[in-house]
C-alpha cells in the first residue's frame, strides 16, 4: 500500500474547522517567512559588517589603507604646471620642485626651498574623526582624505621641520597654537608678512579643508547607507516575499481543489499576498540591517552585542509572527489565558521551524520550495505535539468547560491534519499525475527505510523526488550528507 493510501483518511470537516485553519495557515506562513527574514537580515548585516570595517590607524595602515603617494605627487605636479613660481603660502619662500635641485641651487637653506605635499586635514586626524561613522569603507576614507583640494604644497621646512618650526601631523588649529613654532615660522616668513597674518590664513586654510573633507564624509555615509538599505532590502523581500509566496501559494491552490475558492481568487489572494510581503521584506531587511549596522558602531558595549546578536531582526520576527494574537487580546476577542497559550505555540513553532526549514531545503534543495515544504511539516508536528502538552498539563486545573474547549480544540487539529492529507492527495491527483508513481515509490521506501532504520534508503527516497522536480542531487549518503552540511559551499540555512 502506497504512502498516499496511508494518508487517505475520513473527509468529514466542519465549518469552524475550515475557519481555524485559514487562521492557523496564516500564522504558519507567518512564522515561516518571519524566519526567513531574520535570516535574510543576519546575512545582510554580515555583509554590511565586512565591507564598513576598517583597520585602526597607524604607522602601519597608513601606508596600506589610507595614504596615497600617488596623490602627493600629483599635488606637486599640479603646483608646478603651469612653469609660474611656486611659492610656500605662509614663508613666501621660492620652491623648487625637486630636491637635488633645492640642495644645488640653496646650500644648507635647501630645506626651506625644497617642495612637498602636506594634508591640510591631517590624515590621522581625518580617519580618528569619522572611525565611528558606521557607513564609511577604508577605501572612503581615503579617497576623500587624498582629494586633490586637502593637499598644499609647502617647503620640507614648514612642513617636516624641527618640532619648534614645522607643522608635521598637526592641525592647522594646533600648528598655529604653538607660541614656540609659530615663532619659528616667523623667523621663516620672506614675503615680509606679518606672523598675525600668516597665522590667521593657517586657521582659516585648515577650517576650509575640515569641512569640505566633512561634508565628503557625511554625503558618502548617507549613499552607502541608501545602498546598504537596498542591497539588504532587495534580500528580504526576496526571502520574505517567496517564502510567503510558495506558502501562499500551496494553501490557496488546496482551497481551489476543496472549491472553496475560483482559480482566479486564488492567483489574486496569492499575488496579495506575495505584494504585501515583499514590500515589508523590502522595508524590513532594509531597515534592520541599517539599524544594525549604525548599533555596531555605538560608544556602548551593549548596544554593539545587541547589534552583533541580531537583536533587532529577531524582534521584527517575533513582531510578524506574535502581533495578530496580540492585537486580539488588546482588543478582548480572546482572553488571556488564549493569548498566552496561542504565544506558547508560536513560540515554539518559531524555535523547529527554524530546523525544519533547513532539513525540507536540504532534502529537496530547490530555491524557496524547499524551506517552506519543511516549513509547513514542522509548523504541523510541533502545534500537535504543543496542543498535547497543554492539554496533559492543564487538565485537572481547568474547570469542565475550559477543559471541553481545550480537548474540542485538539480534535479540531487532529481534524486539520486528516483535511491536510487529504488536500495533498488531491493536490497531487490533479497537478501533479505524471509525478504520482514516482512520489509514491519514492516516500513508500522511504517510509520502509525509516522502519528499517535504513538512512541511505531515506536518501535515496528524497533524491528520487529531487530529480522528479528537477532539482540537483548534492549527496547520496549519509556520509555525504555529513560531508554536505560540513562543506562551506553550500548554506541550506
Amino acid at each position: 500500500m502506497g504512502l498516499f493510501n496511508f494518508l487517505r483518511k475520513d473527509k468529514t470537516k466542519t465549518t469552524e474547522v475550515a475557519l481555524k485553519r485559514d487562521d492557523d495557515d496564516e500564522s504558519k506562513s507567518k512564522i515561516g517567512a518571519g524566519i526567513a527574514l531574520d535570516r535574510s537580515i543576519r546575512n545582510s548585516t554580515a555583509q554590511a559588517n565586512a565591507k564598513y570595517s576598517r583597520p585602526d590607524y597607524n604607522p602601519q595602515t597608513r601606508k596600506q589603507f589610507y595614504d596615497d603617494g600617488s596623490a602627493h605627487k600629483k599635488a606637486i605636479d599640479d603646483a608646478f604646471a603651469s612653469g609660474k613660481p611656486v611659492r610656500d603660502p605662509y614663508s613666501g619662500a621660492e620652491l623648487v620642485k625637486k630636491q637635488r635641485d633645492a640642495k644645488l641651487k640653496y646650500g644648507e637653506k635647501w630645506q626651506n626651498h625644497a617642495a612637498e605635499a602636506d594634508h591640510i586635514d591631517p590624515l590621522s586626524q581625518f580617519v580618528n574623526r569619522t572611525k565611528n561613522n558606521p557607513f564609511l569603507t577604508s577605501s572612503d576614507q581615503r579617497e576623500i582624505a587624498n582629494s586633490a583640494d586637502n593637499f598644499q604644497v609647502l617647503s620640507k621646512k614648514l612642513n617636516q621641520g624641527s618640532t619648534n618650526v614645522g607643522k608635521g601631523g598637526s592641525t592647522q588649529q594646533e600648528w598655529a597654537d604653538d607660541k614656540t613654532r609659530m615663532e619659528g615660522v616667523a623667523e621663516n616668513i620672506e614675503s615680509g608678512e606679518s606672523i598675525s597674518k600668516v597665522r590667521k590664513r593657517i586657521i582659516d586654510t585648515g577650517k576650509a579643508a575640515e569641512k569640505r573633507n566633512n561634508s565628503r564624509a557625511f554625503k558618502r555615509s548617507v549613499k552607502n547607507a541608501v545602498g546598504t538599505f537596498n542591497d539588504a532590502g532587495m534580500q528580504g523581500m526576496y526571502n520574505y516575499g517567496g517564502t510567503t509566496v510558495t506558502m501562499s501559494g500551496i494553501m490557496n491552490m488546496v482551497s481551489v481543489l476543496k472549491g472553496e475558492k475560483s482559480g482566479e481568487d486564488a492567483v489574486v489572494d496569492t499575488i496579495k499576498d506575495g505584494g504585501k510581503a515583499a514590500v515589508t521584506g523590502y522595508a524590513m531587511g532594509g531597515g534592520m540591517t541599517v539599524v544594525s549596522q549604525a548599533l555596531s558602531y555605538s560608544s556602548s558595549e551593549f548596544i554593539q552585542a545587541l547589534a552583533k546578536s541580531n537583536v533587532p531582526g529577531k524582534i521584527i520576527t517575533a513582531v510578524i509572527v506574535t502581533g495578530d494574537t496580540l492585537k486580539k487580546w488588546g482588543e478582548g476577542e480572546i482572553t488571556t489565558q488564549e493569548c498566552l497559550i496561542q504565544l506558547g505555540d508560536k513560540g515554539l513553532n518559531m524555535a523547529t521551524m527554524a530546523y525544519s526549514m533547513g532539513v525540507g531545503q536540504a532534502l529537496i534543495p530547490i530555491p524557496i520550495v524547499g524551506g517552506a515544504v519543511g516549513a509547513l511539516v514542522g509548523s504541523m508536528l510541533t502545534s500537535n505535539l504543543y496542543n498535547g502538552l497543554i492539554n496533559e498539563l492543564q487538565t485537572k486545573q481547568l474547570e469542565h468547560e475550559e477543559r471541553m474547549r481545550i480537548i474540542a480544540e485538539c480534535n479540531a487539529a487532529a481534524e486539520q491534519a486528516r483535511a491536510f492529507r487529504i488536500e495533498l492527495e488531491s493536490y497531487l491527483d490533479s497537478y501533479f499525475e505524471e509525478y504520482r508513481s514516482c512520489f509514491d515509490a519514492a516516500m513508500s521506501s522511504m517510509q520502509l527505510a525509516y522502519a528499517m532504520g535504513d538512512a541511505d534508503g531515506v536518501i535515496a527516497g528524497a533524491n528520487d523526488i529531487t530529480r522528479k522536480l528537477g532539482g540537483k542531487v548534492k549527496y547520496e549518503t549519509v556520509s555525504e550528507f555529513k560531508a554536505f552540511l560540513d562543506s562551506d559551499e553550500d548554506d541550506i540555512l
